[in-house]
C-alpha cells in the first residue's frame, strides 16, 4: 500500500497556505507516518514545489490552479499515466490534515474504498484507490474540468453513486476518516481505535473535538503518541476545552473543520 500525500501551492490558497504552513503540515505528516512503520518508498509526495524531509522528497508536477480541493485527483491520474504506481498496489490518497492515528492494514475494498460523513454523502478526504479505478479517476477529472468545480466532492459523489460505477465502490468503516462535522455519529461508527483523524490542528474547536472531548463522549479520539508529535509541530495547542458559545455548537462556525 502507498500513502499518498499531495500538496498544491497556488494563487488561490495562497493567503491560507503559505509555504512555512504548508512545509509543517507535510513534515508532521511524515513524520507521523514514519512513527508508524510505513517505509519512506511508500510515502509518495506529489508537490509542485522541491521538498525533502526524513528521506521522503517530493514528486514534483504542475498541479490545477482551478480545483484546489481536488488536486489528489490529478494528482492520481498523473502518477498512473507516468507509470508511477505498481499494479495490484493500493493507494492511501488523503488530505495533510487526515492524520493515520493508529497502524491498519489495507481495507478490503472492491476498485475504491470511501468513507461516508455522518449522513450517506461520500468524503473526499481519505479514500483508498486501486489500480483498476483509473477510468474512474479519469471520469472524475473529466467532470471536474468540464463543469469547472472549484470542489471535488459533488463529483465525487454524483460518480460513486451512479448506476455506472457504484458496483465497484466499496463504502469502508467510519474508522477511516473521522472528521469534526457529524463528529459523535462518526465515531459511534468506527471501529476503535479510530485509525484516521481529520481535523487541523490550528483550529480550535477542532482540535478540542479529537483531543479534548470537546462533546463529552467521555473519551478521547486521539492516541497519545498523535497527540505527542502534533504538540512539537503545534505548541501553542489547548490543553482544556475554552469555554462553549452558542454559535459554535457542531462547529457550525468552525471554516477549516467543515469539509473534514
Amino acid at each position: 500500500m502507498k500513502n499518498l500525500l499531495v500538496a498544491n501551492l497556488n494563487k488561490k490558497n495562497k493567503r491560507k497556505y503559505n509555504f512555512e504552513k504548508i512545509k509543517t503540515l507535510i513534515n508532521a505528516q511524515v513524520e507521523n507516518s514514519v512513527e508508524l512503520g510505513w517505509s519512506t518508498k511508500d510515502i509518495i509526495l506529489v508537490a509542485n514545489f522541491d521538498y525533502s524531509f526524513l528521506g521522503v522528497s517530493s514528486t514534483k508536477f504542475e498541479l490545477n490552479e482551478d480545483c484546489f480541493t481536488g488536486s489528489k485527483m490529478f494528482a492520481l491520474q498523473k502518477l498512473f499515466s507516468n507509470g508511477m504506481l505498481i499494479e495490484h498496489e493500493t493507494i492511501w490518497a488523503h488530505d495533510l490534515d487526515a492524520w493515520q492515528n493508529y497502524e491498519f492494514d489495507c481495507p478490503e475494498i472492491k476498485d475504491v474504498g470511501a468513507i461516508y460523513y455522518s449522513k450517506p454523502k461520500f468524503n473526499g478526504g481519505s479514500i483508498f484507490w486501486t489500480h483498476k479505478s483509473v477510468d474512474i479517476i479519469d471520469k472524475i477529472i473529466d467532470d471536474i474540468t468540464n463543469l469547472g468545480s472549484q470542489k471535488e466532492e459533488p463529483i465525487i459523489n454524483k460518480i460513486f453513486k451512479s448506476d455506472e460505477y457504484k458496483e465497484r465502490i466499496t463504502i469502508i468503516n467510519n474508522t477511516f476518516n473521522v472528521g469534526c462535522s457529524g463528529f459523535v455519529p462518526r465515531y459511534e461508527r468506527s471501529d476503535k481505535p479510530v485509525r484516521v483523524l481529520h481535523f487541523h490542528p490550528t483550529n480550535r474547536i477542532a482540535w478540542e473535538t479529537h483531543a479534548l472531548d470537546r462533546n463529552e463522549i467521555g473519551s478521547v479520539a486521539i492516541g497519545r503518541r498523535l497527540e505527542l508529535l502534533l504538540r512539537r509541530y503545534y505548541p501553542h495547542l489547548a490543553t482544556k476545552v475554552v469555554t462553549k458559545r452558542k454559535h459554535d455548537r457542531h462547529n457550525r462556525n468552525s471554516k477549516t473543520s467543515k469539509n473534514t
